[in-house]
């Protein structure tokens, strides 16, 4: 890596980004709000979106992944809303937005350090099964939320 203070912070953040998107699904499936690593995760996320946008856009020949860096950031930010908005079927939306830009970001890691294109797709094929199961978690959860509460109501009388 170059002295380049962009591309330091464009590692650092993809870094911190990679790191932060498994904390983050640990401590919701052991039912913490996770706030802070959900943030972290939004923030590293943004920050290589930006500093990749730069990149693209000042590198003879990098243009064309400037949509991608825009793609990242958007998923991870309509993924984080879904849920918190409540919109419509968020639970099969999140999982697939979410899930998406740390893809995004997995990709990038495995393109940059192999230049090889089998890993522009393997991530995202290979990323199918856990976004199948936190589909599936999150569909569960709504099924069991009403039944408990049922189960609560009843035994109380």
């Amino acid at each position: 890596m170059t002295g380049d203070p962009l591309l330091l912070l464009h590692v650092t953040a993809g870094t911190a980004g990679l790191l932060l998107g498994p904390v983050w699904l640990v401590a919701r499936l052991a039912g913490a709000r996770a706030r802070g690593p959900a943030g972290a995760y939004q923030a590293a996320v943004a920050g290589v979106a930006a500093s990749g946008a730069v990149l693209a856009v000042s590198a003879p020949g990098l243009g064309w992944l400037l949509p991608v860096a825009v793609a990242t950031e958007a998923l991870a930010v309509t993924g984080a809303l879904a849920r918190r908005q409540a919109w419509p079927h968020w639970r099969t939306l999140q999982p697939h937005l979410l899930g998406g830009s740390y893809i995004a970001l997995v990709t990038g890691l495995l393109v940059a350090s192999t230049g090889n294109p089998v890993w522009w797709v393997l991530p995202a094929l290979v990323g199918q099964a856990p976004i199948a199961v936190a589909k599936r978690r999150l569909h569960g959860a709504a099924v069991a939320a009403p039944v408990a509460q049922v189960r609560r109501s009843t035994s109380a009388r």
